[in-house]
């Protein structure tokens, strides 16, 4: 019996392939706001980055690389904004992570 692959996606940060359920998938809403996609099931293009801190700062540091993914013309100020929210969601997840090793 076959095991069944999981579908591999590009992190907007570093490039590299991962599999698709251990990226963080985002998807722009009505051409204005970017929305964290958890259950990876919204319709719109989407676009992947890794949960490694570095790869948030550096897939959202201009707007070019989101927009070029996601072909959409973002400003650069809901860019920054969703960043800061993609950060702050990571802290915690890591927090979680660090005292549940504890």
């Amino acid at each position: 019996m076959k095991s069944k692959k999981s579908p591999m996606r590009q992190c907007l940060g570093c490039r590299y392939l991962f599999p698709k359920n251990t990226l963080i998938r985002f998807v722009c809403r009505a051409g204005e706001t970017l929305v964290l996609e958890e259950l990876q099931k919204l319709p719109e293009r989407g676009a992947y980055v890794c949960r490694s801190m570095s790869c948030i700062e550096y897939a959202f540091r201009g707007a070019k690389r989101v927009n070029t993914s996601l072909k959409v013309k973002l400003p650069v100020s809901v860019i920054e904004e969703f960043k800061q929210t993609v950060l702050e969601k990571e802290v915690i997840a890591d927090e979680k992570t660090e005292t549940a090793n504890s």
